[in-house]
């Protein structure tokens, strides 16, 4: 359901939350969460286009995060990655035949997709960091 592309923009978003303060060249946060960084750099620019962060030039410069932590939810950062990526609002119940599925499996399919944009629209980088887990890139799941 979420994207590699999706998982690496919150494993930096997270690494730039951690290191708070002041900016981040790409380097780093390439070395400390994995995401190899010329792949990198592309999530970057997404993610600078949304208004999650900003690009500061120069020597000194590199990547921080515009907003605290507790302002940025999961979905901003999903959406900003894959604008049609965490749109929960197809319809999963037509099948590849054109036939439909029962009516009760779709309500069941349309409340855990409603329930899922929920929970990522309500739980923010903050809360992720909160959570008691270590974040260190041998702990992020691929």
């Amino acid at each position: 359901m979420v994207s590699l592309t999706s998982q690496y923009a919150l494993r930096a978003v997270l690494y730039l939350a951690t290191v708070g303060g002041g900016p981040v060249v790409a380097e780093a946060i390439s070395k400390n969460t994995g995401v190899p960084k010329g792949y990198l750099h592309k999530i970057l620019r997404r993610l600078g286009k949304a208004g999650i962060l900003d690009a500061q030039r120069g020597v000194g410069g590199g990547y921080v995060l515009s907003h605290d932590p507790a302002e940025i939810s999961v979905c901003q950062v999903l959406k900003a990655i894959e604008p049609q990526q965490p749109d929960f609002s197809f319809d999963p119940c037509k099948t590849d035949d054109g036939m439909s599925m029962p009516d009760a499996v779709g309500k069941l399919i349309r409340s855990a997709q409603s329930h899922i944009e929920q929970i990522f629209t309500e739980t923010s980088i903050k809360d992720l960091l909160n959570d008691g887990t270590d974040i260190l890139p041998a702990q992020i799941p691929a």
